[in-house]
């Protein structure tokens, strides 16, 4: 992978590669986007069909209850931890909005697990079969020692990932 880097920014191939790695780690993620300048990521879910605002009141509920205990018992101070939903016509939009600084990856895999106990099959999933990684116990500290690697560097360049037709790419917002 190979990521323009005009800004002379130093941090960005290692905030692409995080943003790549999560993308193919997690299937149900469609689009991550790391704003450096707010210090934010917006994870972005798609889920099948559009969902009635009884269910999505419902699920916003219980993902906010879910992860505020998280935070309790974690005894986390939190900046930022939000919830959008967006109906559309066929389908619908769920953010996930998340101050970087204190975020870990216990905390992305917890909110993986809820979305799909909460939204189970209505979440859209880019499962890649011919994707096989053999250590997942490795695999997992390696995006935790990315994602901490991140956190510590200042980035001035604004990276979007998205899947493609079965590819991450990842570009410069």
């Amino acid at each position: 992978m190979e990521v323009a880097n005009r800004q002379g920014d130093s941090s960005a191939p290692q905030i692409a590669n995080l943003l790549t790695s999560l993308l193919i780690y997690y299937p149900e993620i469609a689009t991550i986007n790391l704003d450096p300048r707010k210090q934010i990521i917006k994870f972005t879910f798609y889920l099948k069909n559009a969902i009635s605002p009884e269910k999505i009141k419902m699920a916003q509920n219980y993902l906010r209850q879910s992860m505020d205990a998280y935070y309790y018992l974690c005894k986390m101070k939190v900046a930022v931890s939000t919830f959008f939903f967006e109906p559309l016509e066929s389908f619908t939009i769920l953010e996930f909005q998340r101050d970087v600084g204190s975020l870990s990856l216990k905390e992305i895999n917890l909110l993986i697990a809820l979305l799909r106990e909460e939204l189970g099959a209505t979440l859209v999933t880019d499962e890649d079969d011919d994707l096989q990684v053999d250590d997942m116990a490795l695999h997992e500290e390696l995006l935790g020692y990315m994602l901490e690697s991140v956190k510590q560097k200042r980035a001035n360049i604004e990276l979007i990932a998205l899947r493609d037709e079965g590819k991450v790419v990842v570009y410069n917002k």
